[in-house]
């Protein structure tokens, strides 16, 4: 069966954001502290993709059975927002979609698609390493047992590390502050989360960004401080 790939009208945005909220779920079942969705933000959800659709060189497509949200970003298409309701649909709709909106990026002189996905997403996985995408970019990820009052909203430094507290999008409801350590070597991330658990964050997260070479697939060091992989980001010309 052929499968037709078209732009989202105003109308599909609801759907997409049900979508979007049963991946949450799913996904929650990898990382439940980071990726613990929050409650009644389908149509939340659904008004920014609607309002990020319309931004410029941005593309919204479907199909009858999933759909992509695409916005430049640094020279790249970044792709969060990108479900399907059948994982078996990966390597069908989902791949005609991705290759849709590559169209799309190369027409608008972005030079390459950054997907995100879980670790443990195997047919999403599948499906973007068989385009030729490969992982760039790591988050790995400890949750924290807050032991104090939030720490101020903004830049904070995290043992030596310049760190950010910030919320969880909205779509997410992790329990408390997240603190964002960047690209740093695991000895000084592994200080950083225990000062930010002192400072009442609930997850430390480091970055590991690797573009355009591969992110390492294992960290020994954060590994044995209670670090996990969660997500994972593909970059690449889809072929």
């Amino acid at each position: 069966m052929r499968i037709v790939v078209r732009q989202m009208e105003a109308s599909d945005f609801g759907w997409a954001a049900a979508l979007m909220q049963q991946r949450r779920e799913h996904y929650a079942g990898f990382s439940p502290v980071l990726w613990r969705p929050a409650t009644g933000v389908v149509d939340i959800h659904a008004r920014f993709m609607e309002a990020a659709a319309a931004s410029e060189d941005a593309v919204a497509l479907r199909t009858d059975h999933g759909f992509v949200l695409a916005i430049p970003q640094d020279g790249r298409f970044f792709v969060d927002d990108f479900a399907v309701d059948d994982d078996m649909l990966w390597s069908t709709d989902g791949q005609e979609l991705l290759m849709a909106c590559w169209r799309a990026a190369r027409s608008s002189g972005q030079s390459v698609v950054r997907v995100v996905t879980a670790r443990r997403d195997e047919p999403k996985r599948t499906m973007l390493s068989e385009a030729g995408l490969a992982v760039v970019a790591r988050w790995w990820v400890k949750e924290l047992t807050p032991q104090g009052e939030p720490a101020t909203w903004g830049p904070v430094t995290m043992g030596d590390v310049e760190a950010l507290v910030v919320p969880a999008p909205p779509v997410y409801d992790p329990g408390g502050p997240v603190c964002a350590l960047g690209d740093v070597e695991p000895e000084r991330a592994i200080v950083a989360a225990e000062a930010a658990a002192r400072a009442g964050a609930v997850l430390a997260i480091v970055a590991r960004d690797g573009s355009p070479g591969d992110a390492p697939a294992a960290e020994p060091h954060l590994e044995a401080a209670g670090f996990h992989n969660p997500s994972e980001f593909y970059e690449g010309a889809p072929t």
